[in-house]
């Protein structure tokens, strides 16, 4: 019985070390209030945005973000970013 234990454990603790590693994936919107609505006003809350949005990923443990959409409303700027830990080499779009 207790050779019967063991090899359970066993084999229960490869199936989850053998098991895919899924990486993990944030989406995240970060608001930023407006001064007024003029161009360098909304430039600043966009990289305001971004940068908080950044910093939270990084304390998240994710390397890797990318801008899903921004939102221009009445009173606020409001980005949408997606961030993971592990990059996709479909997405690359490095110009050199």
């Amino acid at each position: 019985m207790r050779m019967l234990v063991w090899l359970t454990a066993a084999s229960l603790a490869l199936c989850v070390a053998a098991g895919p590693v899924a990486g993990r994936e944030v989406k995240m919107e970060t608001r930023v209030a407006l001064q007024d609505h003029s161009e360098g006003s909304i430039k600043q809350a966009i990289r305001e945005a971004f940068e908080i949005s950044v910093r939270g990923a990084l304390a998240m443990g994710l390397r890797h973000v990318s801008v899903d959409g921004a939102r221009l409303l009445s009173d606020a700027v409001v980005l949408a970013l997606v961030a993971t830990d592990e990059v996709d080499d479909a997405d690359d779009t490095r110009y050199e």
